[in-house]
């Protein structure tokens, strides 16, 4: 690339010596414009078009958007490009240390949803803030994924007020799953017992903390402390819808659909499905190729699937539903085609058929999607739509647990408890269980209480 607009610039060049030496005394007297700078800047005037090559030169020569455009295409990674975090970080550093806000956005990412580094909410939120203050219009929407991050399962639920279902549909087999921000860890069933119901989906921003219970003799502290923790809360939620119609309002895709998902959820505005469907659907619609663009387009979809599922401002109808997941799950989104697998596998209003749901859990395993590769260990411990495999059971199962997937300890804990796929051990199924128990993981405590007991049974004999 280089070399071609250095052969350009050359041949210009030397045609206008010859023009000059063939007519020297009018060729001093005319302006000639200066065509070198147009040339570089038509040549690189869409970052997004140019190579890993052509970016890698003008990076290396110290241009700041390629050094942020190769980032970009090394985090995402492409057909012809392998994705890697470390090396898209170094150029994303190296971008945001020349005064790149769109860089030190993108280095906050990384912060709030804990890839590659350890999540910390403190420093995200300083990179969104300082990435704000230079103009990053995106980062107002990181910036208020980092606040619903730090919100205890209790406060999002003091400060949400989700609109009323109305008119759901009697016979639908799926729980209600509306929880769409990001790819998320989801509810499964145990492997020792299937559930009809198609899983709920648990919100990624959200955290596990619990607030500290007090005694009675607290009560009037505690008291005064939840009306001040209202009070903050609520002011907490207005901020983070601000930022959001901020970043909507300059025309961010991200603070499009997140405007859906805080009307659906009810935060910072009155919760309303209507409203929701609205800039959902504004968002699906949108035909960006921008790989950064794709979450938003892909979510979007996923949650009018959901919403088409469950009945919630609209009709019920799975095959409308089936209609937007797929859209997403053929864009690469894994909890897309995780929810595909789900409507086969329990045969909600199609024909069960679990080849193809094993079908779309692989997909979304593709992605190392934790829930689907959870659900394909559960296919192959109750031999749905392939032979019974507890090795495979207990692969697939691993999988998903290394991933702090609590479903999956407890199936791990469950395996190793009975001996499926695995040498019987109770000191590993006691790990697996107390890891899903320290994630509060309903039934995980009991399993641990049982499996001492059987420890202290077995050495007392």
């Amino acid at each position: 690339m280089k070399r071609n607009i250095q052969f350009f610039l050359m041949t210009l060049m030397a045609t206008t010596v010859l023009v000059g030496c063939s007519t020297p005394d009018t060729s001093a007297d005319k302006e000639t414009p200066d065509t070198t700078e147009q040339v570089v800047v038509d040549e690189v005037k869409d970052y997004s078009v140019l190579s890993y090559n052509e970016l890698e030169v003008l990076a290396n020569e110290g241009d700041v958007e390629a050094q942020y455009m190769l980032g970009r295409l090394l985090e995402y990674g492409s057909d012809d490009v392998k994705q890697d975090f470390e090396e898209a970080l170094e150029w994303y550093q190296e971008a945001a240390d020349a005064g790149s806000a769109d860089a030190t956005n993108a280095i906050a990412y990384f912060y709030l949803t804990g890839t590659y580094y350890d999540q910390d909410l403190d420093k995200a939120a300083e990179l969104f803030n300082s990435a704000i203050e230079n103009g990053s219009v995106n980062a107002n929407v990181g910036l208020a994924r980092t606040l619903l991050a730090g919100l205890t399962d209790e406060e999002l639920e003091a400060i949400a007020t989700p609109p009323v279902v109305e008119d759901v549909t009697e016979d639908s087999e799926t729980d209600s799953a509306t929880d769409t921000a990001d790819p998320t860890e989801s509810d499964t069933a145990d492997t020792s017992e299937k559930s009809d119901a198609a899983e709920t989906v648990e919100d990624e921003d959200s955290t596990k903390n619990t607030k500290e219970e007090t005694t009675e003799e607290e009560t009037t502290d505690s008291d005064k402390t939840e009306v001040e923790a209202d009070d903050e809360l609520t002011e907490t939620a207005n901020t983070i819808y601000e930022l959001i119609k901020k970043a909507y309002t300059e025309g961010d895709i991200d603070g499009k659909y997140y405007l859906g998902y805080l009307y659906e959820k009810g935060i910072g505005v009155p919760g309303d499905y209507s409203e929701a469907y609205s800039y959902y659907s504004r968002v699906a619609a949108d035909t960006s190729e921008d790989i950064a663009d794709q979450f938003a387009i892909n979510s979007a979809n996923t949650a009018i699937g959901l919403f088409y599922m469950n009945g919630y401002g609209v009709e019920a109808n799975t095959e409308t539903a089936i209609t937007y997941f797929t859209a997403a799950a053929d864009n690469g989104y894994a909890k897309a085609s995780y929810y595909l697998g789900q409507i086969y596998e329990n045969g909600l209003d199609v024909d069960r058929d679990y080849e193809q749901a094993m079908e779309y859990y692989l997909q979304a395993a593709d992605s190392d999607f934790a829930p689907a590769l959870n659900q394909i260990g559960y296919m192959y411990y109750n031999g749905y739509g392939v032979d019974v495999d507890f090795a495979s059971a207990v692969y697939y199962q691993k999988l998903a647990a290394l991933q702090g997937y609590a479903p999956a300890q407890v199936n791990l804990g469950f395996l190793y408890e009975n001996g499926y796929g695995v040498e019987r051990n109770l000191e590993t199924a006691l790990s697996y269980y107390e890891m899903a128990a320290d994630s509060n993981y309903e039934g995980a405590m009991e399993a641990v209480v049982r499996v001492r007991a059987q420890i202290n049974e077995e050495t007392e004999e």
